[in-house]
């Protein structure tokens, strides 16, 4: 497998062309379902995380709990499912869908590749944190071999939007609710 920010960057590209086929208005009730998404995991995360982990000792395997020997994998499986569950709701079927019209030509391309990209850069960095905040358990599936080469150690880590975003989750929900509501 290539380095992490390859099958990053390919993927990003992956939502940018999606982007352009569904347009800027869907995009943006799917951004702003994406911010709910990430308000909710790192505002009360933790909580139904332990909620679950006492689930699975009271129901399950002990060795996939967060004390197990699987604990890393399955803590980032957790925030993961959960927001790529919210994720594929927001894009499938009826969605919430910001008033207007693209415009056409190349302002209204422009729009729509700019908000698949936006989209992209949430989802797929949001995948990338948890991965990175625990570690990156896959490795314990073989699907990653650390480490991370210097460019993204260096420049994409920093950048990823859970980090970024989360002082303003707050204001930034609430704003993309009312702008939906009043256009």
């Amino acid at each position: 497998m290539g380095p992490l920010e390859l099958l990053w960057g390919v993927l990003i590209g992956v939502f940018a062309v999606v982007g352009i086929v569904r347009g800027y208005p869907k995009e943006l009730g799917v951004t702003t379902n994406v911010l709910v998404a990430l308000l909710l995991l790192t505002r009360g995360g933790e909580s139904i995380q332990k909620a679950f982990d006492v689930l699975l000792i009271r129901y399950g395997d002990s060795s996939l709990t967060l004390d197990g020997q699987y604990g890393g994998l399955m803590h980032s499986l957790f925030y993961i499912l959960i927001f790529m569950t919210i994720v594929i709701i927001s894009y499938h079927g009826e969605t919430l869908a910001f008033e207007g019209v693209p415009p056409r030509g190349p302002l209204g391309m422009a729009l729509n590749l700019m908000s698949g990209l936006l989209n992209g850069y949430l989802i797929i960095g949001t995948v990338w944190h948890y991965l990175h905040a625990f570690n990156y358990p896959i490795q314990v599936l073989g699907l990653f071999q650390p480490p991370l080469t210097e460019f993204a150690q260096a420049y994409l880590v920093p950048l990823l939007p859970v980090p970024l975003l989360e002082p303003y989750l707050l204001f930034l929900v609430p704003f993309m609710i009312v702008m939906r509501v009043l256009r």
